[in-house]
């Protein structure tokens, strides 16, 4: 059984999504699907909570980095934030930490979101 939680809040511009359980093949376009609604709405500053997730394969890290993309493209900035140790190799493993900031908790993550926001915007 495959099944992937999503939560949206909006912190300041930060839009915040929640993701738990199990991102792969059967729930990728569901990410993305959610977090490219959520852009659209809120704006592009995204982070990806990621303390509830417990598994992410190769589909997952294709939808987080169509993502990242896409936040690029709309002239903002993703991070993720609190992933367990599982979710952090596979990070590593494929070089993504170095285009995307993975920070510890969630309020360092919109913290350096909004730092880097104002210093964009000024």
């Amino acid at each position: 059984m495959h099944r992937l939680g999503l939560d949206t809040r909006v912190d300041d511009r930060t839009v915040i999504v929640t993701v738990e359980g199990d991102l792969d093949i059967a729930t990728a376009g569901d990410l993305q699907e959610h977090v490219l609604a959520a852009v659209q709405e809120h704006g592009p500053w995204l982070v990806l909570d990621l303390s509830a997730l417990e598994f992410m394969d190769s589909s997952g890290l294709n939808a987080v980095i169509h993502i990242y993309r896409a936040v690029k493209e709309r002239g903002g900035s993703l991070a993720l934030a609190a992933p367990n140790d599982r979710v952090t190799k596979v990070v590593r493993l494929v070089g993504l930490h170095r285009q995307v900031p993975v920070h510890r908790t969630v309020q360092v993550a919109v913290s350096a979101m909004e730092a880097l926001e104002s210093k964009q915007a000024g």
